[in-house]
Formats: structure tokens, sequence, C-alpha cells
């Protein structure tokens, strides 16, 4: 999408009001021709000033008399600055432009005997001299992480003061969404985007031309979620992206990673395994579990991607309904729920769990998840049904790890993954830990 700032469309007519000559970056002499009843006292749009200056011009205003008034009719001029500290001006009209800012020219004229016959009144914009200021690369290259927004910021080199300022840029790439940014207290450029692929932008600061190409390239890894058998490896890879990476975990004592990303399962419990890229931080959600916990996810996972749900062949190879799901994956444990040959209801199946005290306190709850209370194979159950049965439960679902989301700083933000259902598919229910 074109993106274009609202400041400079104005640089194409300043001094065409009678102001001459036109705008420049660079401080010089410049003449003033003031028309008469020109009158900008009551203009609130500031933010496309007409009447632009440059910290350092200099020069005489002067005042246009009305067409067929003899020059000399006027006898008395007076000029009055509202902000001197800006810009200032005399008696005679001479002007000196002390900082930036902006301020009002009232310009006064009369006749011989006293009478007021020339009215105007000038806003005025005075903006720094940027003709040294450049930009401190003039190409980027950004990597857009987990389809975010990503942004970069960049360094003006030799700026001025730009706390009033003229700015507004282009895109050579009307398809692709940029946003761009004067921050004028950090003297910066912040440039955004949520797309991929390359355009060049057009920048104008107080009327001198920059030029920034930007590229954007979609990084990803190979995997956001693992559950990994005590002892057990699988490698973590950064997919789109060729740069040199420096691999970490939140918990060495639950996962170790390499140098080239090689992950091992040492504790049970959860780590992030993490890296960043130009400030980004992206990461995996590894759940550490026992060998025989392994088992009871993979018949989980396998059952719910590869069966077909029936309840009425929930027994037979091949179908599974939610509890036959759960039954059949921790048969395979041990774990039969009190029923050793037939799948028991998701309402029974919670009740044995309450009865042998295995429910967590607080369920599936955003606080939770994001402590990582939960361990994989935990098992869900969704409740309120008027059907009689224990709780009004009318399903089960099992919890088969955490999945990195992003970060919020340094706090990793997980998500949850289910054996049946996409992800974060629950929030709420209650859980047990069989």
């Amino acid at each position: 999408m074109k993106r274009k700032g609202i400041l400079f469309i104005s640089l194409l007519f300043i001094f065409t009001i009678g102001l001459l000559p036109c705008f420049s970056t660079k401080a010089a002499e410049r003449t003033l021709l003031l028309n008469n009843g020109h009158d900008d006292e009551y203009e609130y749009d500031n933010e496309m000033p007409k009447n632009t200056l440059t910290v350092g011009d200099y020069g005489q205003m002067q005042l246009v008399p009305d067409f067929g008034m003899p020059e000399d009719t006027m006898t008395q001029k007076e000029f009055y600055s509202t902000n001197e500290a800006v810009l200032k001006v005399d008696s005679n009209g001479n002007y000196q432009c002390l900082s930036v800012g902006k301020a009002y020219i009232y310009a006064n004229g009369y006749d011989i005997y006293g009478s007021k016959i020339f009215r105007a009144v000038y806003s005025f914009t005075v903006l720094s001299d940027v003709t040294n200021m450049t930009l401190e690369q003039s190409k980027v290259m950004l990597y857009r992480l987990n389809y975010n927004t990503c942004e970069k910021e960049i360094p003006l080199i030799n700026a001025p003061d730009l706390t009033t300022s003229l700015f507004s840029y282009t895109s050579s790439n009307p398809s692709m969404y940029m946003d761009c940014q004067l921050n004028a207290e950090k003297k910066v450029l912040t440039i955004r985007t949520s797309n991929t692929g390359s355009t060049t932008l057009t920048i104008f600061i107080n009327g001198k031309m920059f030029t920034l190409t930007v590229n954007v390239k979609e990084i990803y890894l190979n995997q956001t979620s693992s559950v990994l058998a005590k002892g057990k490896k699988t490698t973590i890879r950064l997919k789109g992206y060729a740069g040199s990476l420096s691999w970490k975990t939140t918990n060495k004592k639950i996962a170790t990673v390499s140098k080239s990303g090689t992950i091992r399962g040492k504790k049970t419990g959860t780590a992030i395994i993490y890296t960043s890229v130009e400030g980004q931080k992206i990461g995996c959600a590894v759940s550490v579990v026992t060998s025989k916990m392994k088992q009871v996810i993979s018949t989980a996972t396998k059952m719910g991607s590869t069966w077909k749900y029936s309840q009425a062949k929930r027994m037979q190879k091949g179908y599974y309904d939610c509890s036959s799901l759960v039954w059949r994956s921790y048969q395979k444990a041990g774990k039969t729920f009190g029923s050793k040959n037939y799948a028991p209801v998701a309402a029974d199946i919670a009740k044995y769990c309450a009865s042998h005290k295995k429910m967590i306190k607080g369920g599936l709850s955003y606080k939770n998840i994001q402590k990582m209370k939960l361990r994989p194979g935990d098992i869900m159950f969704e409740t309120g049904a008027p059907n009689g049965r224990y709780k009004g439960i009318y399903h089960v679902e099992m919890f088969v790890g955490y999945q990195c989301e992003g970060f919020n700083g340094n706090t990793p933000i997980l998500g949850t993954r289910w054996a049946a259902r996409p992800a974060n598919y629950y929030m709420g229910c209650i859980m047990a830990r069989p």
C-alpha cells in the first residue's frame, strides 16, 4: 500500500502567495513580499505551513501595496513578531530566523494621515538547516517473524533540532504496506511493515530528499513445539536466515541446546529454546517427558490427526471418539481409569480422576499456561451440559504440549497444543493429571 506523509505536499506551493524565493534547506538571504489583505491568523492547519524558512535565514520583508496604489502612499510601516526567539523583525522589516519553531508576523502600513491602508498577517515556520544531515544507512534488511510486524530504527547523522520539521515519504512498491515515521526527539526514522518484499522509500525532511531501500524477508523455526523423552534429541533450525545464531535455553536442567541447534532432553519439565534476530526473539517450547509418557502422547496425537472420528466405532482400530482416544492412549502406560476392557465416557474418566485426587488446581487457565504448570499428557474436561453426568461433563481431550508464540520483552508467550483439535482451542476448563 502506498503511503504518503501529508506535510511535504505544501512544499510545491511555498511562497506562491508573494514570498520570494522558493524554500531551501540551506540558510540564505531572502526577500519576503507581503501582500495587502493577506490574513492567516486563523489558519489552524499548522501541519502544512505555507511560509517556511530555515534557521539562519535573513533579509527584508517588503509590503506590496494594492494594485494602482502609488508606492509612496505608505509613509509609515510597522512589523510585529509573536515569537522573537524564533523570528525576529525590526520596524523596517529586517528579519532574522533565530531558532526552529513557529511565529506570526503582523505587518501594517499607514498613509500620511495615520490611516491604516495595509494589513497582513503571515504565519511562518522556521526549520533547521539539514544540508549536512544523512541517513546512517541507505539499505536495510528486515526479518519478519511469525507473520508479525517488524520494525527498525535508522539514525539520522548530523541531525539538527527537528522538533519543528516537515516530513513525508513515498514508497515505490504500492502493494507492500510500509510505514515510516520521524522521531524528532531521538533523531531517527522508524520503519515498520507486515509484508515481505522490496521497496524504495523516498523521504523528505525539511526539503531534503533521502532514499532508503528496504528488503523484508520471512524467517521461521522448523518447530515451535517439541515433546522429547529424556535423553532424546531434536534439531531446531531457523528457516530463511543465513546469518550466525546464538541459541539459548531458559532452563539448562531441563533441556540444553548446542551452537548448531541440537536440543537434548535432560529432565522432565518445559524449557524455551530461543535465539534473537535483529533484536527480535523467536523460540520453541520443549517439554521433556518420560519414555512411557512420550508413547502416550504420540499415540493420542496419531489418533487425533490420522484416525476417523466415530462414536459407533470408537473401539475399533482406525476410529476414535474423545474418551476412547484418551483411554486407549493411556492404556499403553497401564492406566485404564477403572475400566480395563472398554473406554468409559468423559464424565466417568473425570470422576475417576477426582476420586484419586488427580485434578489440577486452576485448571486450564492463562496463568497455568504461562507459568507452565501443565504437562503434556494432562487431560481436559468440558463441563456444563444438562446430561445428568458428573459435573455435566461432555468432552475430554489430551494436552500434548506448549508452543512458543512470541515474546513479551524477555518473557515467552505460550500457547497450547491438543491431540485432536487445533492449537489454543480450549480455555477455562477443568484438568487432571492421570
